[in-house]
């Protein structure tokens, strides 16, 4: 992950200090005796000096492990409780000169490259290499794409504004972004998350987690029912989703076999978020879902529901990957009214050939009372999770995708309906259709990157390659200014505000770039080429307006001159481009604000640059500059 944290902790913090802590934790390595040679390993001191050792501790945080170690029941039960005084100290240490180191290191300047790269990021179509369709929905189709600057595989699911625009959609569309935002941070898993959000002038994109390995309602009709054991391994995995959205205040509403796709590996993710809602404020009342998995407080209209519904649902999904058939549907009944009053009114008889833990499971899951529902009695997600039908279950374990899948989807395969069979929309159905300014206006906020994914795409792909090309660059940069003797240094001690090459319009007429070294200080810009012995500046007094302007498809800085010159700049990169621009007219702004200020004989008797250490420079650029 490219954040301020991980540059600083991996670069600054870990790397020198286990150097530190491994030289001074030698010595007790050498000694023969264990630790608890001075008596029991909680009494020895033995072990408080590794501790000391290990880090710059205070004395009373010492105490406090000591303490803790001699009369509470061990570390593992409250490891959180005996760490948390060392933990404190350590993050008050990383707050204070630590962070200030990583400040002043060059891996600081490296991170705001990143970040910069990152708060520019404007996709559109042309980012991504579209390949087949892999679904289909109401609103529009999903297709399987790749990245094009990193080659990350994703899934595309473009929907279609004209058919929103029909449907009246528009508020499902634009709260299916918001719930992706709320459920795609914290690494998650088992939930299908957004990475990106983007529009056309006619779609409306989701970057989303690519699942190669089909939904659990395909593998049922391929597999037939699970065994108890292997529907245990996918409840545990979906509970750990549904709690990741219940913690974010978000209630799925929607949980069905078509909706959990697996990975290439056969781990599950939670998918289609389009009836998700968040309940932080305010509790859902509508009656939405698929009818017979649909809690009995939604069916009831204009009753009040939280993440309560969720848990009725995983049981309903949890019978039909047992059964074939939702606990509410049975002889095929397709009559959604008869689906409803049979889950308002029956209770579900449950098979003798389930076992007594999974029946007390289900028993308590489909409990229509949602106060005597499992999940819903106070202690939410954990009343599951210490249910005795996942005895044995360790569930740091699920999380970190451990236990083996019952079913790994075939490789090289595509584990969907074919492209054929998804088919395709009627264009007719839109034709009349127009989209209008007001229409456009309600996406203009759409367009979102989840920095922690982007950042992590990056860190799994292209990251080490281009801090490795740009450690190059920087490097065949730094040799050649200490041959040359005048970059970096002539910046030393002085007001330099910021300073880089960059390419200046020159010749007679102004259609050759040439390669020039700036400086920026507050009243002037100075630069050279290389080479060159004498300075040339732009005093701050001169410059009219400071202007973004485009020739042949690259962004450039417009200075115009008094007089009715002009003076173009063009940066190396796109952070650099916005980094230059933004001190540009920052120091612009200012020196204008001051020269406004300033008494008007100083104006017309001299100019307010400070003059150079150097005789006055002849003005050599053929542009008249």
């Amino acid at each position: 992950m490219i954040t301020a944290r991980s540059f600083l902790v991996r670069s600054v913090v870990f790397i020198p200090m286990v150097e530190e802590c491994a030289s001074r934790l030698a010595v007790f390595e050498r000694n023969p005796h264990p630790l608890g040679a001075c008596g029991t390993r909680r009494e020895s001191p033995w072990a408080v000096g590794v501790w000391a050792c290990s880090q710059s501790i205070s004395p009373p945080v010492i105490i406090n492990l000591q303490g803790a170690e001699s009369t509470g029941p061990g570390p593992g039960k409250h490891l959180r409780r005996l760490l948390s005084p060392y933990i404190e100290e350590i993050c008050d240490s990383l707050r204070g000169k630590i962070f200030q180191k990583f400040m002043e290191s060059d891996k600081f300047t490296r991170f705001c490259q990143w970040k910069n790269v990152e708060l520019n990021i404007h996709l559109t179509m042309n980012d991504f290499s579209v390949h087949r369709i892999i679904g289909r929905g109401g609103f529009g189709e999903v297709y399987g794409c790749r990245k094009a600057d990193t080659g990350k595989m994703y899934a595309m699911k473009c929907l279609d504004k004209k058919r929103i625009k029909m449907k009246q959609g528009e508020t499902l569309a634009l709260n299916e972004r918001i719930m992706l935002s709320l459920v795609s941070t914290g690494d998650c898993p088992f939930i299908v998350c957004m990475t990106y959000a983007f529009h056309t002038p006619d779609k409306l994109c989701f970057i989303l987690d690519l699942m190669n390995g089909g939904d659990l309602h395909y593998h049922l009709s391929q597999h037939g029912v699970f065994s108890e054991k292997e529907m245990r391994f996918y409840a545990t995995e979906i509970i750990l989703g549904l709690e990741h959205m219940h913690n974010r205040f978000v209630v799925y509403r929607d949980l069905k076999p078509a909706n959990i796709l697996l990975d290439e590996h056969g781990h599950v993710r939670i998918s289609d978020l389009g009836l998700a809602c968040d309940f932080s404020k305010k509790k859902p009342h509508a009656s939405v879902g698929t009818h017979g998995y649909m809690a009995p407080e939604v069916l009831q209209k204009g009753t009040a529901y939280d993440s309560s519904a969720d848990w009725f649902s995983l049981g309903c999904m949890l019978f039909k990957l047992l059964r074939g058939h939702s606990p509410f549907r049975q002889h095929k009944t397709k009559d959604k009214h008869e689906i409803d009053r049979m889950t308002l009114t029956v209770n579900v008889e449950l098979p003798d050939s389930f076992s007594p833990e999974l029946k007390s499971l289900l028993e308590g899951l489909l409990q229509r009372d949602v106060s005597r529902r499992l999940g819903c009695q106070g202690s939410s997600v954990q009343e599951i999770k210490e249910h005795h039908f996942f005895q044995g279950i360790d569930w740091q374990q699920v999380y970190l995708q451990k236990y083996p899948p019952p079913l790994i989807p075939p490789r090289g395969e595509v584990n969907a309906a074919d492209a054929f069979d998804i088919g395709s929309f009627d264009e007719e159905d839109t034709k009349g259709i127009k989209l209008v300014d007001s229409d456009q206006e309600l996406y203009k906020n759409f367009p979102l990157v989840i920095s922690e994914r982007w950042q992590q795409e990056v860190a799994e792909t292209v990251y080490d390659a281009v801090n490795a090309d740009t450690d190059k660059m920087e490097a065949r940069k730094r040799a050649k200014n200490k041959q040359l003797g005048h970059e970096e240094d002539y910046a030393l001690g002085k007001d330099c505000i910021m300073h880089g090459y960059m390419l200046k319009l020159g010749n007679p007429f102004l259609t050759q770039w040439q390669r020039r070294y700036f400086y920026l200080f507050p009243n002037r810009l100075e630069w050279r080429g290389e080479g060159e012995s004498r300075q040339n500046l732009l005093t701050m007094e001169q410059i009219v307006s400071v202007e973004e302007t485009q020739i042949k498809d690259k962004k450039c800085i417009l200075l115009r001159i008094k007089g009715g010159k002009q003076f173009v700049l063009q940066c190396e990169s796109d952070p650099e481009f916005v980094q230059w621009k933004k001190e540009l007219t920052e120091t612009f702004t200012e020196a204008q604000r001051l020269l406004r200020r300033a008494p008007k004989f100083l104006n017309k008797s001299r100019s307010t640059v400070v003059e150079l250490s150097k005789p006055p420079l002849s003005h050599r650029n053929s542009n008249g500059l």
